[in-house]
Parts: C-alpha cells; sequence; structure tokens
C-alpha cells in the first residue's frame, strides 16, 4: 500500500532538477533538507562503514547513544491502533534528586493531550480507514545503564516490563489515551554512575535524545544538587534557579534535536 513512495520519490526529484537553475529556491531546498537531517526526519545510512562514521559524527543517522557515565532519558512511543500521532500532543517533565554519593531519584513524567478541536480536523483520525480512533500506544522510556524501578503510574494497560541492555535500561509498557482526553504517566527510579570527578570537582551531565520523526517538543528538566553543592559552571543557562536548604536548577527545552545538560559543581 505503500508503492506510491518510490513514484513521489521521482516527481520530488526531477522537480528538483528544473529548480536547480533558481538560486533561491535551491538554497530554501538544501536549508530544508539540513534541517530535516538535524532534527531527525530524514536518517543516513551507507554500506561503506567510513561513511556511516562521518554521519554518526554530524547525528544525521538516528544512532541511539549509550545511558552510560552520564544521565540519559529518550521517550519513544510507537502507536499499535491508528494514524493519529500528529494530534497528539505530548510533553516531558523530568525531576532528579542528586546525592552526595551521586545516586539520584529521578522522576519521569509523560502527559499527552489528544483533543477534539485539533483531531476532527486530521485526515489521519479516521476510523473507517485507519482504526480505532482512541491512541493505543507502547511507550518505552530508555534511562542510564543499572537504573532501578521504584513505581509506575498505574494507569496503563499492563504492568511496565524493565529490560536491561548493554547501555540502557529500557521500561516499556502499553497505555491508551482515548480520544478527546488526556493522560499522564510517570515513572519513578534510582539511578547511579551519572556523575563523575571533574578535577577538584564533580561533573553531571544529562542527554535528552529525540525520537526520530516526531515534532520537537517540550521537555522540563528539574535537577536538585546534593546538599552542600556549589555551582560552578552550567550548560545551557538555566530558565531558572532556586536556593532554598539545596540548589535546584530548571531547564526548559524544545526538544527539536538531541541535547546536552551539563552541571559542574563543588561539595
Amino acid at each position: 500500500h505503500k508503492d506510491f513512495i518510490a513514484a513521489v520519490y521521482a516527481a520530488i526529484f526531477d522537480r528538483w532538477q528544473t529548480l536547480s537553475a533558481d538560486s533561491e529556491a535551491t538554497t530554501r531546498i538544501f536549508g530544508a533538507l539540513l534541517r530535516a537531517l538535524q532534527e531527525k526526519h530524514i536518517m543516513l545510512y551507507f554500506a561503506d562503514e567510513r561513511l556511516n562514521e562521518a554521519v554518526n559524527l554530524l547525528g544525521w543517522s538516528g544512532q541511539q547513544m549509550a545511558g552510560i557515565g552520564h544521565d540519559y532519558l529518550m521517550v519513544v512511543d510507537a502507536n499499535l491502533g491508528n494514524k493519529s500521532n500528529s494530534s497528539i500532543f505530548r510533553q516531558v517533565t523530568y525531576d532528579l534528586d542528586l546525592q552526595r554519593d551521586g545516586t539520584g531519584r529521578a522522576r519521569t513524567t509523560i502527559s499527552y493531550d489528544y483533543p477534539e478541536r485539533v483531531a476532527a480536523s486530521d485526515p489521519a483520525v479516521d476510523p473507517e480507514f485507519h482504526g480505532q480512533i482512541d491512541y493505543f500506544n507502547m511507550l518505552q522510556v530508555f534511562t542510564p545503564l543499572n537504573t532501578s524501578l521504584i513505581s509506575a503510574s498505574e494507569n496503563t494497560l499492563r504492568a511496565p516490563i524493565v529490560y536491561l541492555t548493554p547501555t540502557h535500561t529500557n521500561v516499556v509498557t502499553l497505555m491508551t489515551v482515548p480520544y478527546n482526553s488526556a493522560e499522564r504517566l510517570q515513572l519513578t527510579y534510582d539511578t547511579s554512575g551519572t556523575v563523575e570527578a571533574f578535577g577538584s570537582n564533580w561533573r553531571y551531565r544529562l542527554l535528552l535524545q529525540k525520537q526520530p520523526g516526531t515534532r520537537a517538543e517540550p521537555v522540563n528538566v528539574q535537577i536538585t544538587l546534593p546538599p552542600g553543592a556549589q555551582v560552578i559552571r552550567v550548560s545551557p543557562s538555566p530558565a531558572a534557579q532556586y536556593t532554598l536548604e539545596r540548589q535546584l536548577l530548571e531547564f526548559r527545552v524544545s526538544l527539536s534535536v538531541d541535547r546536552w545538560i551539563e552541571i559542574i559543581y563543588r561539595m
């Protein structure tokens, strides 16, 4: 049922060739292609391993990075029921309470909104041709290696299953977001090995990886530093910073590409 794609590609490239003499149009096309590569809407693979190494360095292969030696979060949805993804709005909140020994208590909250005001005009939301109208989702949450799941929301179709891989701890579950409603799922887990010595100081790094093929989505990150910690350097600059009994740094990012957060502090 997707045989038409080859014909579409051929038409696109034919049209591109006719526009090659138009420098302004060519510039716009190359700009769109570059953005699509950077944001993982297009991914590249070559038979030549040397080319693959170069593509990996540029971040154009869609390669999943390891969750070893630093904190890590990648939220991956797989729509198992219909074609409603363009009408689903997802937001992720990540809270981490770091301890002096480098361990942490983490909480990842994933919010879904499936509004009728958007879906009603979405041609992909059509039960007659595209399956059930509700959003039936296999959710995977990739976390750092050696994560221990403490608790999970009960509004899932089955209890989360934890899979250990050589590079990640993957929490997998099934969930449904009914049409014209919202759902929120929360995972609480313990992490270790996400802080490293950095000279006489300590360095915490978090890699937020984007799911290929998805639009940019808001991610809110709140990191509470260990008791007595003093911030030396932070990248990127936090959206907010609070000091009560301990220092808390808040970051707000649009996950159009993979993002790193780095905090260097002393005890």
